[in-house]
Order: structure tokens, then C-alpha cells, then sequence
């Protein structure tokens, strides 16, 4: 697969289709929804306040939902810097690959991650400084 450099007009929140009745919601995940098909999904659960993240990927796009508590992301392209906070499980962040994602959540905090890849150490670029050398390489 040929990577592709994305920049931070290429972030998108998304919305997805919710029921909600006197006793709770159903959030809905679903093809064309989403919009790659699902290869893995994962949650991250935080028992503290804690940062998370601080990786990109070279070819994995991911599609990130707070399904409990708050999660404030900060995503990076090299050159600009954007926060993005997730608070809700109807609202998705999608991150392309080769973007710098950065989490903060709250104590209680529970975020779903879909993925367009199985997980390969090979595709993460894990600190900042080789991400701007990757990002300047490889245009």
C-alpha cells in the first residue's frame, strides 16, 4: 500500500445515528458509516487522569469514540497542531495515517478505536522527533 501524507484539513468529526429512549441510547457503528472497513477494534480504559497516545501511523487510519467520559485529542501534522474533544459516544474522530495523535482523558474514561489494519509495530512511528523526519522524507 502507498502512503499518503495527510494534513490537518483531513481530521474529520463524525456523527453517527443514535436511538435514545428513557433508559439509555444505542450507538450505531456500521459500513458507510465508518468510513474504512473495519480490521480491528480496541478500547482504552483509564482508571486515572492520564496522556496516551503520542504515535502516528504510517499507513493505518483509525476512527476514535469516547464512549465514557471525556478525551481530549491533539492531532499533528508536522505543521499545525488541532485539539479535538471527544465527550460522546455518538461522535467519532477520524484520523488518517501519517497524522501525530496525542490523548488527555479523564478519570472513568472509556475510548474505542477502529482501525483499518491489523496491528503491526512496523507502521508506528512512536516518537515526535522521528515523525518530523518521517513527515520531511517522505513528502
Amino acid at each position: 500500500m502507498k502512503m499518503k501524507h495527510m494534513n490537518i484539513s483531513k481530521i474529520k468529526t463524525l456523527n453517527f445515528p443514535k436511538k435514545l429512549s428513557s433508559d439509555g441510547g444505542l450507538f450505531v457503528f456500521e459500513e458507510g458509516a465508518v468510513p474504512f472497513k473495519i480490521k480491528r477494534v480496541f478500547t482504552v480504559h483509564a482508571d486515572k487522569d492520564c496522556e496516551r497516545g503520542f504515535h502516528a501511523h504510517k499507513l493505518c487510519q483509525q476512527l476514535l469514540v469516547c464512549l465514557k467520559g471525556t478525551c481530549t485529542v491533539i492531532c499533528d501534522d508536522g505543521k499545525e497542531r488541532r485539539e479535538f474533544i471527544l465527550s460522546s459516544p455518538h461522535q467519532g474522530l477520524h484520523i488518517p495515517p501519517t497524522i501525530w495523535a496525542e490523548q488527555t482523558y479523564s478519570a472513568g474514561s472509556i475510548l474505542m478505536v477502529l482501525t483499518d489494519q491489523a496491528y503491526e509495530e512496523s507502521d508506528y512511528i512512536r516518537d515526535y522527533e522521528g515523525f518530523q523526519k518521517f513527515k520531511k522524507d517522505h513528502p
